[in-house]
């Protein structure tokens, strides 16, 4: 069992990151799917806490957050695979006490991280390339063939 503290700033976390995604023009909610399934260890990782936190033993009201969550997605026609013994009850979601520009100014700051570690990994795999092309280049001088 978590402490009352972790669960309750677990949930404070999902609630905003809910937020913050539906405050997006266009939320690319297929970013955190994994085998066509909304996948709490792809939204718990990006929050910063395990993916045992979702739970129902461990967590309910946040088990109950990522179902409902998925009952809404379905209903949107997001979640590929429509599960129909979700069921939706109301669960008490007080959202972290964040204006709607200061959400859309958070959203922002994590697309631009998500692209930035795109970027940071592409730099990585293009310098070991050129690496490796540079000691061609250097057997290609040697042998007289590179100018």
């Amino acid at each position: 069992m978590m402490s009352k503290e972790a669960g309750e700033k677990n949930r404070e976390l999902f609630a905003g990151w809910i937020a913050e995604m539906k405050a997006k023009e266009s939320p690319n909610w297929v970013d955190y799917f994994y085998a066509d399934k909304l996948s709490p260890k792809k939204i718990a990782d990006e929050l910063g806490f395990g993916s045992d936190a979702f739970k129902a033993k461990r967590n309910p009201l946040l088990h109950e957050m990522l179902e409902n969550l998925k009952f809404e997605l379905a209903q949107m026609g997001v979640y590929h695979n429509r599960i129909p013994r979700l069921k939706k009850e109301e669960v008490d979601v007080t959202l972290p006490s964040e204006n709607d520009e200061d959400i859309k100014d958070s959203a922002k700051v994590r697309d631009l991280k998500r692209a930035n570690r795109r970027l940071q990994a592409e730099n990585a795999k293009l310098s070991a390339e050129v690496a490796k092309l540079s000691e061609f280049k250097d057997v290609l001088e040697e042998m007289g063939l590179w100018k």
